[in-house]
């Protein structure tokens, strides 16, 4: 019986994740997130408490999640870095034109991270662990000879996670997938050797 409801107990969090995402954080009522989690109020408070909890374990799921897909480039022993920036890049912009909507954490800092101090601290400590991919992937080119030595490797990488959000914010706008790929094109050979 453990096992059913903790498998309600994450598919209600990914629910509730999804509302907070399509409507955001301020829009998402209580009366919201019953109705789409199809559980009452005195059921939703002493399984994940109040709006803000939930919303913060859903946030961290969503990271968790992410952040899971950028390592995996730190696994594959690829004999190309600038490849997997390449992937990564896409990949962070992949998933906005499948699902027509921005990442949730982008939409979070522009929401919510200036006014919510505990969210920006989550933000902010999910972003370093990020741009750490990013550190290791450009080291890795360094040593593969296909990255300029010359650069710093945390600005870089703070550069180049940076503008994987300046992407998402041109798709939303824009909604062309060439220009993407073109600036990624571009990222690309910025840091190229």
């Amino acid at each position: 019986m453990a096992r059913k409801k903790e498998f309600e107990y994450e598919e209600k969090l990914d629910v509730a994740m999804h509302l907070f995402w399509e409507q955001g954080y301020y829009v998402t009522s209580l009366s919201d997130l019953e109705n789409r989690m199809k559980i009452n109020r005195s059921s939703i408070y002493p399984t994940y408490g109040d709006k803000k909890e939930l919303f913060l374990k859903c946030l961290d799921r969503y990271q968790k999640s992410k952040l899971l897909e950028y390592e995996a480039f730190l696994n594959d022993n690829s004999d190309n870095a600038l490849k997997d920036l390449e992937k990564i890049l896409n990949l962070a912009v992949a998933q906005s034109i499948i699902d027509d909507k921005v990442c949730l954490a982008v939409r979070m800092i522009f929401e919510i991270a200036l006014v919510d101090n505990e969210i920006n601290q989550m933000l902010v400590a999910n972003e370093k662990k990020i741009k750490n991919v990013y550190v290791e992937i450009i080291k890795r080119g360094m040593k593969q000879n296909l990255v300029k030595e010359e650069l710093d490797t945390e600005t870089t990488a703070l550069f180049l996670s940076s503008s994987s959000t300046t992407l998402l914010k041109n798709y939303v706008l824009y909604r062309k997938k060439t220009e993407m790929t073109a600036m990624i094109q571009l990222l690309i050979q910025l840091i190229k050797k």
